[in-house]
């Protein structure tokens, strides 16, 4: 079984194999990275238009990790020939985009993998194995808050700034908590946004927005991002010291469940996870005090392998592809996802109108 690594996160994306597939070819519009491919792994086929590429490499499985306003037209073109797609999120730009590839993957009888890898981090079961062993009641509320640095308007990331070519502010980011919100929470049955007046010039996107998520089961989420506060210091640029990698000053992104019994927060970014217990206090009186039971730290595994380890969903969903069983989320699921945070982005849109989310399949 064959597979491609696709435009642009090549030297990410390594050179893949494993039992029953490797790479073969790649893709990427810069010359220079294809140039660097050819001379580390001459073996391996490259082309800089992924069109060709589908014609000419005769491809199983193909891993999308181009920007998004690519994702439909180039996903949309390997389910039709019958290839396999691993896709980064988001699936599209649009509502309309999303729906466009679904479809195609309905009637392809392919494998559609979205990257939601943050569903399967070792964050991820955790929190789920501590709620699920019922210690600490049962969950009421989610928060999420990130508060992190501004895009620049030049290089090759501009394209981030507009919503034609990335979506909007939730799309990226954001969508993985969505999605964990969904993980942990259920089915959102509304959602409520607003968004502050912008302060970054070069964004035609909000550069914060706050979201409520409604739930059928009750449970509300909250959800904070801003792109305003963390920054680069003076006397030097964290960004290139390994020791503070995703950690310019200001940077900090944490998540609390709380439940009935008690709470849990996840730092993301030292990484630890928090667990709180409610016991009644004093005693007798009926009511309740907030107990902090324990810390568990997650540091000799980095911050990255706690939440944010690409590696883990790709290698599983070529595994799977290879022994013919379905992906790990079922792509309606994750095209569920995003259908809430477009119906997110629109309620900012519209100052805070609340909006019912519409989960009418596309077929």
């Amino acid at each position: 079984m064959a597979m491609l690594l696709r435009v642009g996160q090549i030297g990410w994306l390594g050179t893949e194999e494993g039992p029953g597939y490797k790479t073969v070819a790649w893709c990427d519009i810069h010359a220079a990275k294809l140039e660097e491919q050819v001379r580390r792994h001459p073996g391996i086929a490259t082309y800089a238009d992924y069109r060709e590429m589908l014609q000419k490499a005769k491809l199983d499985i193909v891993m999308i990790a181009s920007p998004n306003y690519c994702h439909a037209e180039q996903a949309t073109a390997f389910l039709d020939a019958g290839v396999h797609v691993f896709l980064e999120k988001p699936m599209g730009v649009t509502v309309a985009e999303c729906d466009r590839i679904l479809a195609a993957w309905k009637r392809s009888g392919r494998n559609l993998g979205i990257d939601f890898e943050v569903r399967v981090s070792p964050f991820a079961r955790r929190v789920q194995a501590l709620m699920g062993s019922g210690e600490y009641g049962h969950l009421r509320r989610i928060e999420y808050l990130h508060h992190q640095g501004a895009w620049l308007a030049g290089g090759s990331q501009s394209w981030r700034l507009r919503p034609e070519t990335t979506g909007g502010l939730l799309p990226e980011c954001p969508i993985h908590y969505i999605d964990i919100f969904r993980l942990l929470a259920g089915e959102v049955v509304s959602v409520q946004s607003v968004s502050g007046p912008n302060v970054l010039p070069q964004y035609g996107i909000p550069d914060n927005i706050c979201s409520h998520f409604f739930f059928e089961n009750g449970v509300l989420a909250t959800m904070l991002n801003t792109h305003t506060h963390s920054a680069f210091g003076r006397l030097g640029d964290p960004w290139q010291n390994t020791a503070d990698y995703m950690q310019p000053l200001g940077h900090d992104m944490s998540m609390i469940v709380t439940l009935t019994g008690g709470s849990i927060a996840v730092d993301f970014l030292r990484p630890a996870i928090t667990i709180h217990r409610f016991e009644e206090w004093p005693s007798g009186s009926g009511g309740v005090r907030v107990v902090q039971e324990r810390v568990e730290a997650f540091t000799a595994m980095g911050m990255m392998a706690f939440f944010h380890d690409c590696s883990r969903p790709r290698n599983e969903f070529l595994r799977r592809c290879v022994e013919g069983l379905p992906p790990i989320q079922d792509p309606v699921d994750a095209w569920r996802t995003h259908r809430v945070t477009f119906a997110a982005e629109q309620s900012a849109r519209e100052n805070g109108r609340k909006i019912r989310v519409d989960y009418t399949l596309p077929f």
